[in-house]
């Protein structure tokens, strides 16, 4: 008797049937997820057939489904020996890997829960969407909050029912704002009322605001002017801000009478609202004096980001009459009132950009600086000066950081970090403070700054890389060779902790098959959390010759590296 027959030695014994008719019986069976009665009918066929390669799939697919860990692996680690070919077999492995995930959903630990979450997210098939849609109401914050954002690349009812729910019933901020998102990347139109309502509200974030406009101006194909008129003439003044904001992003001719009035309106919200609608289309319909005309009173304005506003807006029209406005903001005592005007001020793009030039030499305040060379750099403009503010910034500023756009959505302030611990999201903070970082680390790449290669590898050189992961999507752009070339660059670095680290980035970032046996032969010798980084980058690349390695990850004592190399087999096998 052979070593997998004999672990189904204790069971009964069931009528003789041919080759075939077996292997039939045993996927009716698992098409009604009887899985016991599979993997009992698919031991006896191995007993009576031990050298079909068919029936060992069979009694692989039915340990799979019952999810028989144990026996699993030594039958596979017998059968691929036996059958080669077995290891190119995709379905196969894809089951094999839905094992290892299904065992991690059932895990009372959080982390692992979240692991398989994810492989789960991976597969993009069918059986995601029933554990998408029970994992919206998982007890930990962070798994509810992966869900919803996953749930928005289905789209299935079920899911979409789950986010309508979250809306109204969920109590965690970071998972509120998840769900608004998604209800305006999947237009569900049903939600337009409580999306209304979270913009009316006093009692939300600033954030669950702009996102709500955002769904809304998603979700709407075209609104109606008597619809729009109400939401102008409402009450509310989160409902007059969402007028402005669909009055510009659909360019509603008809309704620049009313913006008019709510440049004036008695909330500075609205005002800067309107005065955005005002800068980006309704300014065309004026002439340049009844455009100061109407904006003179709110360049004169005590309120930062309702004067400041002001400023890029009349730049827009007249860079002459908009200079003093904005001396005289980027000169102010308080630091955010030199911030956001800096940052405006690189919002206004080419009109900008000579009184942006003078005072990036002028001023003294390091945040100026960087908010001006920004917008400079965009428009490739004095970029060696503009690299040299970035760099040193980079050099000598100690705080976190972060992008601010509380003042004004239009205007992306870079700022010291006043993102607040999160007990459902670990270390959140510096994962800001890292993305952060990398994007500027990527800009200067991006214009080929020489510094750049240092100032990547001195990112790189950070020990907390568990929070680069997850920040690393925003450091380069899929397809940006350049940046790419820097990275590649430090694959020959002696330091082991850079070079893992740019491998880690290729793979991630680039899908670049040279990192591959870097990664690989780096896992054996790597900690846990490395080794989960590198299981994850192998994902990435998505290569059908991983395949051998992470079924060797199977047997790791750890359910979390298990289920980190079912997600990147899953990953491998689809592609």
């Amino acid at each position: 008797m052979s070593s997998v027959a004999a672990l189904f030695a204790l069971l009964p014994l069931i009528a003789s049937v041919s080759e075939g008719e077996g292997v039939r019986r045993v996927k009716a069976h698992l098409s009604i997820d009887d899985s016991s009665s599979a993997v009992e009918e698919a031991a006896h066929l191995a007993e009576s057939y031990p050298d079909s390669s068919d029936v060992a799939r069979s009694l692989l697919q039915a340990l799979a489904a019952a999810e028989k860990e144990e026996e699993l692996w030594f039958a596979w680690d017998h059968y691929s020996f036996r059958y080669p070919h077995l290891i190119d077999d995709r379905a196969l492995l894809e089951e094999l890997s839905w094992t290892v995930l299904r065992r991690g959903l059932a895990s009372k630990q959080n982390s692992v829960r979240l692991s398989a979450l994810i492989g789960v997210y991976l597969t993009q098939g069918c059986r995601s969407i029933p554990i998408l849609k029970k994992m919206m109401s998982d007890a930990n914050a962070i798994i509810r909050l992966v869900a919803v954002q996953m749930s928005a690349d289905y789209g299935d009812a079920p899911l979409k029912e789950e986010i309508a729910r979250l809306l109204v019933e969920e109590k965690v901020w970071m998972v509120r704002l998840q769900a608004i998102k998604s209800a305006g990347a999947l237009r569900i139109k049903e939600l337009i009322p409580r999306l209304q309502t979270i913009v009316q509200s006093d009692r939300v974030t600033y954030e669950e605001r702009e996102a709500a406009i955002e769904a809304l101006l998603a979700i709407y194909e075209k609104l109606d002017l008597s619809e729009w008129r109400a939401l102008a003439r409402s009450n509310r003044a989160g409902m007059r801000l969402l007028a402005c904001s669909i009055a510009a992003h659909f360019e509603m001719e008809e309704t620049r009478q009313e913006i008019v009035e709510l440049l004036s309106d008695p909330h500075p919200d609205v005002r800067v609202a309107a005065l955005n609608a005002f800068g980006l289309f309704f300014r065309h319909s004026f002439s340049e004096e009844e455009s100061f005309s109407l904006l003179n009173k709110r360049l004169e304005e005590s309120h930062p980001s309702v004067s400041i506003t002001a400023a890029w807006a009349a730049m827009l029209i007249n860079p002459e009459k908009a200079d003093a406005p904005f001396r005289r903001w980027i000169q102010d005592n308080y630091p955010e009132s030199r911030r956001l005007a800096a940052a405006a001020l690189a919002a206004t793009g080419g009109f900008g950009a000579p009184l942006a030039q003078e005072l990036l030499q002028e001023t003294e305040d390091s945040y100026v600086r960087a908010n001006l060379a920004l917008g400079l750099i965009g428009q490739r403009l004095e970029v060696a000066l503009c690299c040299d503010a970035l760099y040193s910034f980079m050099e000598k500023e100690r705080r976190m950081w972060m992008w601010d756009q509380q003042g004004n959505p239009l205007f992306k302030v870079l700022a010291p970090s006043q993102v607040h611990y999160m007990d459902q999201i670990p270390n959140y903070p510096e994962a800001i403070d890292q993305m952060t970082r990398l994007e500027l680390c990527s800009l200067l790449a991006i214009v080929e700054d020489p510094r750049a290669l240092n100032a990547l590898k001195v990112f790189l050189q950070q020990r907390r890389w568990g929070i680069s992961g997850v920040a690393a999507a925003t450091l380069l752009q899929e397809g940006d060779e350049s940046s790419l070339s820097l990275v590649r660059e430090l694959m020959e670095e002696s330091d082991p902790n850079v070079q893992l680290q740019a491998c880690l980035v290729l793979a991630m970032l680039g899908k670049d098959p040279l990192a591959l046996p870097v990664l690989q032969n780096a896992y054996p010798l790597a900690n846990h959390e490395r080794k989960l980084h590198i299981l994850e980058a192998l994902g990435h690349l998505g290569s059908m010759s991983s395949v051998p390695f992470l079924l060797t990850v199977f047997k790791e004592p750890f359910p979390i590296l298990r289920i980190a190399a079912a997600a990147s087999l899953i990953q491998c096998v689809h592609r």
